[in-house]
């Protein structure tokens, strides 16, 4: 009987520790969901001499899902390459729940990481991390 007891209030301290967490220390996922990025090398490896991008610059293509209720208009990325970082935006209208491919063109060269730094949706409202 006792031992019954003591699973049942352990049970409850475990089922209730998340509920008592300060505002501080929940953690909110990003309504953008970053599926995979690479980087896009020009043909032959060599730099551009124009600033158009057709012209043969590196491009980070990004795929991610917007995971809102809302169609997102800004998603804003941060990049990082050491210590360098950069945000760079895909602007568009991205519709919940589907893939979307995106080309970028940031000025670090050979990006380390990616983040979902923002997300603007149509109605006007944001998310930040």
């Amino acid at each position: 009987m006792i031992a019954k007891a003591l699973i049942a209030s352990l049970a409850v301290a475990v089922g209730t520790a998340g509920a008592s967490l300060p505002a501080a220390a929940q953690v909110s996922l990003p309504p953008v969901a970053l599926v995979a990025w690479h980087v896009d090398e020009p043909i032959g490896g060599a730099e551009a001499t124009s600033a158009n991008p057709a012209d043969g610059s590196r491009t980070l293509q990004v795929a991610f899902v917007n995971r809102g209720q809302l169609a997102a208009t800004d998603v804003e990325f941060v990049v990082r390459a050491g210590r360098a970082e950069e945000t760079v935006d895909a602007r568009g209208t991205f519709a919940p729940g589907l893939e979307i491919t995106q080309n970028l063109q940031p000025n670090i060269i050979a990006p380390t990481s990616i983040e979902v730094e923002a997300v603007t949706f149509s109605d006007g409202t944001t998310w930040h991390a």
